[in-house]
């Protein structure tokens, strides 16, 4: 098969998965039309997707109905990194909660979703996930709803985080004691339901760990940075986590 063929059939595929999915119900001689193929042809490929395990149903006799069972199955996830993420990190929250209901598949779960991803965005994400970590230790607190401020100072969080730009904030210590620093965000942990960055502070001029709800104030800067993964290997909590 050459390679413009075999290009052509992995599109025609494409799209007969998708107007399986987008229709409850089709009839051969619509699919054929749709996809100008002939009926041997189709029946080829309907077979392939049945052997690599989509539910496909037909009816019996001419021009018989077919469908995919369900609304099942991802091809390709068409979201952005930080969706990526956020997908991939809430995943990894509910796992290390420990919920009685939640089956032990969680992991198996995330992998998948990853190999869904187009391969150029799975590299990309793969350096992002190696940055955040997850323990598996929790303590209970009382939760509160989150504000604009707090919405705002996340994003910023998160905008710095992501696109490795120095973060410049308003931090208020164990002691109600308050100072403006300049941070680069190297990587965020979560002892649930408390959030940490693990930083490099210009102010110390040495690494720190800063509690994300004690940031009151925070603004994406202008210069950008290069990961010190010494950071996260010298911290002395590191073996408590893991990356998702």
């Amino acid at each position: 098969m050459t390679k413009a063929n075999f290009k052509s059939r992995i599109e025609r595929r494409s799209r007969l998965l998708g107007m399986l999915r987008s229709e409850q119900h089709w009839t051969t001689s619509g699919l054929r039309e749709h996809l100008n193929v002939s009926q041997r042809t189709l029946m080829r490929e309907l077979a392939s997707l049945k052997d690599e395990g989509y539910p496909i149903e037909s009816d019996r006799g001419r021009g018989g109905g077919v469908r995919l069972a369900g609304r099942w199955g991802v091809e390709r996830l068409m979201l952005n990194h930080k969706e990526v993420i956020e997908l991939l990190l809430a995943l990894s929250i509910v796992e290390s909660l420990n919920l009685p209901f939640m089956t032990n598949n969680l992991d198996a779960i995330k992998q998948k979703l990853y190999q869904a991803f187009p391969e150029n965005q799975r590299a990309k994400v793969s350096k992002i996930r190696k940055r955040i970590f997850v323990s598996s230790h929790i303590r209970h607190a009382a939760s509160h709803e989150p504000s604009d401020a707090h919405i705002n100072i996340s994003q910023a969080i998160c905008e710095s985080f992501l696109e490795r730009r120095c973060l410049n904030i308003t931090y208020i210590s164990e002691d109600k004691r308050y100072s403006s620093r300049t941070i680069e965000s190297h990587y965020l942990m979560l002892a649930w339901p408390d959030w940490y960055i693990v930083a490099w502070d210009y102010l110390r001029n040495a690494p720190r760990i800063f509690r994300i709800d004690r940031i009151k104030e925070a603004e994406v800067g202008l210069k950008s940075f290069k990961l010190r993964p010494e950071l996260i290997a010298n911290d002395p909590y590191a073996h408590y986590f893991s990356s998702i």
